[in-house]
């Protein structure tokens, strides 16, 4: 395997990771009321759609990344999947809390 096709397989593994997170907003976001019992439930989706926002951003980067070795740096180092892990597993807490 070629350095750009590894490079293009992880921009396809972390853009797989990009749609769970935005399914798990998607459940977050449901079934929320206004109330105020609900209140921090919104304010803990509005950060995590940041740094889901964030993650997407760094994506974009990967993709449109000006030098091979730019692009490999940034997938070897921890940054995407260290973002994605700590965004999953608070937006997986959220979704069961509201699911329950």
């Amino acid at each position: 395997m070629t350095q750009n096709q590894r490079i293009e397989q992880n921009i396809d593994f972390y853009t797989s990771h990009l749609k769970h997170i935005d399914e798990l907003l998607e459940r977050s976001s449901k079934g929320v009321t206004k109330s105020p019992e609900h209140a921090d439930i919104h304010a803990q989706i509005t950060n995590l759609k940041t740094e889901r926002d964030q993650f997407a951003e760094h994506i974009e980067t990967l993709k449109l990344g000006s030098t091979a070795d730019m692009q490999e740096q940034m997938i070897e180092g921890a940054g995407p999947m260290g973002v994605w892990d700590a965004l999953a597993q608070q937006l997986e807490k959220l979704v069961e809390r509201i699911e329950r």
